[in-house]
């Protein structure tokens, strides 16, 4: 479970390469649906159904194409934690018939199916055990696309499983990755619901980053934990990075280039944030176990300021991607505590 916890930790620290993908085309026999921030799909609308262009997240090309039809019951596995805070979200619990492991599920309804065995575990995406997926319910496979194929691929398209990478993680804009739900919505039919929820998601989002706007006072800001001997931290072009840009701080890293995590020695973070004055994300929620990673950590400034997301991880996992504007309002709210309008967190608190 451990492993479990510090591959998801460096994934939240994760960024990937914008691609050129154009959601805006239109020909005779078929409509692209506006796809405002997300890099990594297409949806178009074509003789009463969708089609789900899937994009690769490094170079932009088409990676591969989904029919999805309305008429049709789609029944899903979904190894992604995020994509069940969708289905949540969209109140389509019963659609789904595996996750991964409920140890790390936060949705009481999905507990409920669980209990009652209409959910089943799967594993992740290595463990999963072909002849269980064929003997499902499901119809369907969501999974996250770390690899490149999905164990299996092409035997289980061949009994007909839709198969489709969820390529949320891999968006640099918060709001990018927050519209992945309207894939969802194509594949549970609901994507009014879907494209009404990402509407209000945004204006919320967009108007809190205007409150920031004209701020000049931007307190320089660490991400990140130790593991190991490494201490990762997120690239300047990064999901956490954009978030704390549009929160009002001055990210340590961000005059550094590329997308991919970056890793530093703790003597180099020691060096680099004497004077830093807010750490996030630090990996644990009490300094007694920060402490335990390096004896010198608590000599930095940004000792006295730490901040970390809810100890209930599941929640935030399952949520916060959807609902960007949540961690949008507390990293305000940690950045700059004189704007009164944010009065307290949703998902983060200091650690004392």
């Amino acid at each position: 479970m451990r492993n479990l916890f510090i591959y998801i930790s460096v994934l939240f620290l994760f960024s990937c390469k914008s691609n050129t993908s154009n959601n805006t085309k239109t020909d005779n026999d078929s409509s692209y649906i506006k796809i405002k921030h997300a890099k990594n799909f297409n949806l178009i609308k074509k003789e009463g159904k969708y089609i789900l262009e899937i994009l690769d997240p490094i170079s932009g090309d088409l990676e591969s194409t989904h029919t999805i039809d309305p008429l049709k019951k789609y029944e899903a596995i979904s190894l992604s934690a995020t994509v069940v805070g969708m289905y949540a979200i969209l109140e389509q619990q019963t659609a789904l018939k595996g996750i991964s492991s409920i140890d790390y599920v936060y949705d009481p309804t999905v507990k409920s199916l669980f209990k009652k065995k209409q959910i089943l575990e799967y594993g992740d995406e290595t463990t999963n055990s072909i002849e269980k997926i064929i003997s499902s319910k499901a119809n369907t496979i969501l999974y996250s696309g770390f690899g490149d194929e999905f164990p299996n691929q092409k035997k289980l398209e061949s009994l007909h499983f839709t198969i489709v990478p969820i390529y949320d993680w891999k968006e640099i804009d918060p709001l990018g990755k927050a519209e992945w739900i309207k894939v969802i919505g194509a594949l549970t039919g609901k994507m009014n619901e879907a494209n009404a929820f990402f509407e209000n998601v945004e204006h919320e989002y967009k108007r809190l980053q205007k409150l920031t706007e004209s701020i000049q006072n931007r307190p320089t800001c660490l991400s990140g934990n130790l593991i190991g001997d490494i201490w990762y931290t997120p690239a300047s072009e990064s999901y956490v990075a954009q978030l704390m840009k549009d929160a009002g701080a001055n990210y340590r890293y961000a005059d550094t280039k590329g997308q991919v995590t970056l890793e530093f020695s703790i003597e180099q973070i020691l060096n680099d944030n004497e004077k830093t004055e807010i750490w996030i994300n630090p990996g644990y929620d009490s300094k007694s176990k920060i402490d335990k990673l390096n004896p010198h950590i608590k000599h930095l400034k940004c000792y006295e300021n730490i901040y970390c997301y809810s100890p209930n991880m599941s929640m935030f996992w399952e949520q916060s991607a959807a609902e960007p504007h949540h961690v949008l309002s507390d990293f305000i709210h940690i950045f700059h505590p004189e704007i009164k309008e944010i009065k307290s967190f949703y998902y983060y608190k200091k650690i004392n």
